[in-house]
């Protein structure tokens, strides 16, 4: 109550003084909250706290989103809280997802992406969720696209696949991947000609940190059981943003050390990209991207190598068992 009061206080002020005060002033009580969440281990408590105050901390990223100091000491306060907390805290995790992503679009703080990914980790503790909610994604994707893909849910929805998408789930992980290839198919097809340049905006905006999770996934982030629908999301994601595709995927292997991926197999994993975006059949490139995943999974050495290269700094992966 004494950190959420002074935090209060500040805000009683108004938006103006709210906006103007210096970073150290919120700050030093946030921190304080995230020393709180981080040490009292009992969910239930803590999610009552956060629930009950989440108006305040919600004001405070509308009126200094802009402040990256402040937002990186709040997201990582709301870090510990999620991580505490887990299903615990019920609704509130959803709001508190919705706003971080809609600050994301207008002010790119990568803090925002990291508590997005870490609020996705939920994901973990209930795929069912995740399962269902991408499911429902890809039919309105196919079935009834102008009630979706205009709306503010779709480009919110995209960052939510891109940090849930290496979740060791078999059937929530196949439902994002199944999104993300139904995203860029309509791009691509005559259909979804009216999306083009929406579609083409929102992954446009990603691209560069999409193209290095998916070849992430490729070598090692997810189990090799998921190598069709990976390669598919790679044949499509080439097939629509073709020259765009290569480019990313030639600064992507350029971050794999030489001692995992020699100069011969990087030009096959370009050659490989670029036969994608040339229209070629995801059967004659299984195989060969299956060959590159196993080049990146040879030995736990080689794909942990392969994996802190390719690992965004705003998002994290748990990396799966090699053969599962």
């Amino acid at each position: 109550m004494p950190i959420i009061n002074s935090l209060q206080e500040i805000i009683q002020q108004g938006e103006s003084a709210l906006q103007q005060v210096p970073a150290r002033h919120l700050t030093v009580h946030i921190d304080r909250l995230s020393t709180i969440f981080s040490n009292v281990k009992l969910p239930e408590v803590v999610a009552e706290a956060v629930n009950r105050y989440w108006s305040t901390l919600k004001i405070i990223f509308d009126h200094r989103a802009w402040d990256t100091r402040t937002m990186e000491s709040l997201c990582r306060s709301c870090k510990f809280a999620v991580r505490t907390c887990g299903r615990s805290m019920g609704i509130t995790i959803g709001a508190m997802l919705l706003e971080i992503q809609t600050l994301y679009q207008q002010h790119n703080q990568s803090c925002f992406l990291y508590l997005s990914s870490e609020v996705i980790k939920d994901f973990t503790a209930r795929p069912d969720i995740a399962d269902d909610c991408f499911l429902l994604a890809s039919r309105c994707i196919r079935y009834c696209p102008d009630l979706f893909v205009p709306t503010e849910i779709f480009p919110r929805l995209v960052d939510c696949a891109m940090a849930g998408v290496t979740i060791q789930h078999r059937e929530a992980c196949k439902s994002i991947l199944c999104f993300l290839s139904d995203t860029f198919d309509l791009a691509k097809s005559p259909e979804g000609e009216k999306y083009r340049d929406l579609i083409n905006t929102i992954v446009l905006q990603r691209g560069a940190t999409l193209a290095r999770i998916m070849i992430a996934s490729l070598t090692g982030a997810l189990p090799s059981g998921r190598l069709e629908e990976v390669s598919y999301v790679l044949l499509s994601l080439s097939r629509a943003f073709g020259g765009n595709m290569l480019n990313w995927t030639r600064d992507c292997i350029a971050l794999i050390p030489p001692q995992a991926l020699t100069d011969s197999e990087r030009s096959r994993f370009l050659t490989i990209i670029s036969d994608a975006s040339s229209g070629s059949s995801l059967g004659s490139l299984t195989d060969r991207f299956a060959e590159i995943s196993e080049v990146c999974r040879r030995n736990k050495a080689v794909q942990d190598i392969v994996q802190a290269a390719l690992q965004p700094h705003d998002l994290a992966f748990t990396v799966a068992p090699r053969h599962s």
